[in-house]
């Protein structure tokens, strides 16, 4: 969402532009005009700041964009392509991601594993991008933090990025990749709890 100097700046380069309409026009002009810039500032503001939280996720707001909400609680499936010490058997991991999202932002997180050697994943940058085709992506890069108890033995804390296609409208899958800079890679599967 656009700050409010920015907000400003774009009210400030209107208005000029239409004073300058209104004098090509001939109209005489007078700092009365000038008086309601703060109140329609804030106004602007405050309603531009209640569609990037919510109002965005609602009709009639739903018709002037495309935008998937993908907020809420998803069930993930990962396949990796990392070996625990030992050499043991690879099988799927599963775990829970919460997405938080508003119009402007996306945040991902992702919880795998039992206590105490759960695993922790935050996005530390990403976004939702849509294609020329209409199909939408969540792309980002992460930081892993294990259990405190199982950095040593089975994995420490490590970077990362992914990429999910999401699927269908309204979204109830996501399907992706992701790869760390512990040259492993994996896929991901998450799943729309309801």
């Amino acid at each position: 969402m656009p700050s409010g100097f920015s907000i400003s700046a774009i009210i400030i380069l209107a208005a000029a532009v239409w004073a300058i309409s209104l004098l090509f026009f001939g109209v005489d002009l007078s700092w009365d005009y000038a008086k309601p810039f703060s109140v329609t500032v804030a106004i602007v503001t405050g309603l531009l700041t209640a569609f990037d939280r919510t109002l965005w996720r609602y009709w009639p707001f739903r018709l002037f964009h495309k935008t998937p909400d993908l907020s809420g609680e998803w069930a993930a499936e990962l396949l990796s392509s990392y070996s625990e010490q030992g050499g043991r058997e690879k099988k799927a991991i599963t775990g829970n991601a919460t997405i938080t999202q508003t119009y402007s932002t996306l945040s991902v997180r992702l919880v795998t594993g039992q206590e105490p050697n759960t695993n922790r994943s935050f996005q530390l940058a990403g976004r939702l991008i849509r294609h020329a085709d209409g199909a939408y992506e969540v792309i980002g890069v992460y930081q892993s933090d294990p259990d405190i108890l199982a950095r040593g033995t089975d994995t420490e804390i490590h970077y990362g990025a992914f990429r999910y296609r999401v699927v269908g409208m309204p979204p109830k899958k996501m399907n992706g990749h992701y790869w760390t800079d512990r040259n492993t890679r994996g896929s991901i599967q998450l799943k729309k709890r309801i």
